[in-house]
């Protein structure tokens, strides 16, 4: 079967390799550069707001709103 999912979050790439350990010939599509954008700056990628940064530091890492669909 041929699956297309759209959307690169932790939701699209979960789906993906789900549908692609059945078998299923996935295309995942995302407008980003890459995949998982904001799950990266989160607690060491893995999926919660902690940090060892300085507070000044960890705010300076969060893209905008804005900034996230440049």
């Amino acid at each position: 079967m041929k699956t297309v999912i759209i959307g690169g979050g932790p939701a699209g790439m979960l789906a993906a390799i789900g549908a692609s350990q059945k078998g299923d010939e996935v295309t995942l599509l995302e407008k980003m550069n890459q995949l998982g954008k904001k799950l990266c700056i989160t607690g060491k990628g893995r999926c919660n707001i902690t940090s060892s940064l300085p507070i000044e530091d960890f705010i300076k890492n969060i893209p905008r709103k804005w900034e996230i669909f440049i």
